[in-house]
């Protein structure tokens, strides 16, 4: 997952997202723009040793320049989470 991620960043992937609801939240300045203005791509899935369970990595490009990414429990298609 940490290769992955690394990997993201090195292309312009530098903020993190968390998902609150139908919303994607930046760790880093705590902006909320809803899930379906963002689009989002699956990047892979990836281990998590820390809790023993499968993560979905996904890119999340905004409509204002913004990149990162979120890891999440489940697949995000369209912004719906599967």
């Amino acid at each position: 997952m940490t290769k992955r991620l690394i990997e993201l960043q090195a292309k312009g992937y530098d903020h993190d997202y968390l998902l609150e609801g139908a919303n994607l939240v930046c760790v880093q300045d705590s902006h909320s723009l809803p899930l379906t203005s963002a689009w989002v791509k699956l990047i892979d899935q990836a281990y998590d040793r820390l809790s023993k369970t499968f993560k979905y990595i996904h890119s999340i490009d905004t409509g204002n320049g913004e990149k990162g990414v979120i890891i999440a429990d489940a697949i995000i298609i369209n912004g719906v989470i599967a």
